[in-house]
C-alpha cells in the first residue's frame, strides 16, 4: 500500500515539474488510494484529483467512495457517470448515464444471492448514517432517472404519433380540398349547362314571339292588300256590260283589273290560273283572277309608244303606271319586310307588262337590304337571273333582274 502511495506522489511531482507544453494527459485511476481508514483514503484521492484538475489533466476514475461522488456532483470541472445494473437479474444493462453517480447494491445483491437476512440487517445497522443516506439518495436519483427516461421515451413516441397524425390530417385536408375543388368544378359546369339551356329556351321564346309578330303583321298586311284589291277591283270594274267568266273564249276582250289595260284572250281561261293576252302588238301573261270580260266592242286602247332603245316595251295604264314604275322599284331606307313587299309587287307589274328587266334600287348602306333582296331573287319564279348594276345603272347599289 505504501508503495502505491509513493508511486502516485512521484507521478504528481513529475507532472507538476513538467514543461507547460506537456500538460494534457489521460490518467486512469481505479481506486488508487486505500488505507485502513476509508475517510483518509477518500480524502487523499480527492486531493489528488483536485491537483490533477488544476494541471488541466483529463482523468477517468472508478470508485465506491461517496465523497468522490459528492465531489463530482458539486465541483465544476468534474462529472459523475454510472452504468446501470439490474439487481433483479443480477446483470448489467450496459446503459450509461452521464451526470448520475452509481450506487452500491452490495446488500441487495447479497440478498438476491441468498445471504442470511439477519446478517443483512446487521450490516445495514453498521452502515454509517451518512453513507446510508447517500445510498438512499442515489437510489432515489436512479429511480427518477429511470422515470425520466421512460417519460422521455413516451414523449418521443407521443411526438412521433402526433407527427404521424399531423401528416395524416394534412393528407386528409389535401384530399378534402381536392374533393371540394372537383365539386366546385362540377357545380360550375352543371350551372353553365343549365344557364346555356335557359338562354337557348329564352332565345327560342324570343324567336317564337318574333315569328308570331311577323305572322300577325303578314296576316294584317295580307288582309289590307285583299281589302285594297277588292276596292280597286270595285273602282276599276268596267261600267259597261261584262261577259260572265264561263262564257269567255279565245279572242274575247278582257280588262286586267288594277292596270286598266285591255286586250284579247289568246287562250280559253277555264281551268287555268294564268292566260296569255294580246295587248297591242305584244302579249303578256296575266292571272285569270285579275281578268274581267267586256263587251265585243272593246274600248279604244291608248296608243302604244314606240319601243325604247333598250328593247323594253312601255304599256300604258289608266292608273298612271308608266315604264319607270313597271321596270324600276326604289326600296332604299325601308325595312326588309317592306322592301320585299315592294319588290314582289314590282315583279308582278313587270310580269304583267312583259318587261324583260326589273331594276331594284336598294343602295349600299350596311349591305343587309341588298343581301335580303338578292337572296329572295334567287328563289323567285319570275326571275331568270340577276346581276349588280353597272356604273351607269348605279353600280352595286342596284340589282338588275332579268324576267322569265
Amino acid at each position: 500500500m505504501m508503495q502505491m502511495i509513493q508511486l502516485l506522489s512521484e507521478s504528481a511531482t513529475r507532472l507538476t515539474s513538467s514543461e507547460p507544453r506537456i500538460q494534457r494527459s489521460l490518467v486512469l485511476l481505479d481506486e488508487p488510494v486505500t488505507s485502513t481508514d476509508p475517510q483518509e483514503g477518500a480524502a487523499l484521492a480527492e486531493a489528488l484529483l483536485c491537483r490533477l484538475a488544476e494541471l488541466n489533466m483529463k482523468v477517468v476514475a472508478t470508485t465506491h467512495y461517496g465523497a468522490l461522488k459528492e465531489l463530482a456532483q458539486t465541483t465544476p470541472g468534474f462529472a459523475n457517470a454510472s452504468v446501470e445494473f439490474d439487481v433483479e437479474r443480477l446483470a448489467p444493462t450496459y446503459r450509461l448515464f452521464i451526470g448520475m453517480p452509481g450506487g452500491s447494491s452490495a446488500l441487495e445483491i447479497a440478498g438476491r444471492l441468498g445471504m442470511d437476512q439477519c446478517l443483512l440487517n446487521d450490516a445495514r445497522k453498521r452502515l454509517r448514517r451518512d453513507d446510508q443516506r447517500l445510498d438512499e439518495l442515489m437510489a432515489d436519483l436512479q429511480r427518477k432517472q429511470h422515470q425520466l427516461i421512460e417519460d422521455h421515451e413516451k414523449a418521443h413516441q407521443a411526438r412521433q404519433e402526433a407527427e404521424e397524425a399531423a401528416r395524416e390530417a394534412q393528407a386528409l385536408r389535401a384530399q378534402l380540398e381536392e374533393a371540394q375543388q372537383d365539386a366546385r368544378r362540377g357545380l360550375k359546369k352543371k350551372l353553365g349547362e343549365q344557364f346555356q339551356r335557359a338562354r337557348a329556351e329564352v332565345q327560342a321564346t324570343v324567336d317564337s314571339l318574333k315569328r308570331e309578330q311577323k305572322l300577325i303583321k303578314a296576316k294584317e298586311t295580307k288582309q289590307r292588300l285583299y281589302d285594297l284589291e277588292t276596292k280597286v277591283r270595285q273602282d276599276l270594274t268596267p261600267s259597261g256590260p261584262t261577259i260572265p267568266f264561263e262564257q269567255l273564249g279565245i279572242g274575247d276582250a278582257v280588262e286586267i283589273v288594277g292596270l286598266g289595260t285591255t286586250g284579247n284572250l289568246l287562250e280559253a281561261p277555264q281551268g287555268k290560273k294564268r292566260v296569255r293576252i294580246k295587248v297591242g302588238e305584244g302579249e303578256i301573261l296575266a292571272a285569270v283572277s285579275n281578268l274581267v270580260g267586256i263587251a265585243r266592242e272593246p274600248r279604244a286602247e291608248s296608243a302604244q309608244p314606240a319601243p325604247s332603245p333598250s328593247g323594253l316595251r312601255r304599256v300604258s295604264a289608266n292608273n298612271g303606271l308608266g315604264l319607270d314604275e313597271q321596270t324600276v322599284v326604289d326600296v332604299r331606307g325601308q325595312a326588309a319586310d317592306e322592301a320585299l313587299e315592294q319588290v314582289l309587287a314590282a315583279l308582278d307589274r313587270a310580269t304583267l307588262s312583259s318587261a324583260p328587266y326589273l331594276r331594284i334600287i336598294h343602295g349600299h348602306g350596311t349591305g343587309r337590304l341588298k343581301s335580303v333582296v338578292r337572296e329572295y331573287l334567287k328563289n323567285s319564279p319570275y326571275v331568270a337571273e340577276f346581276r349588280a348594276g353597272d356604273r351607269a345603272e348605279g353600280g352595286d347599289g342596284v340589282t338588275v333582274a332579268r324576267m322569265r
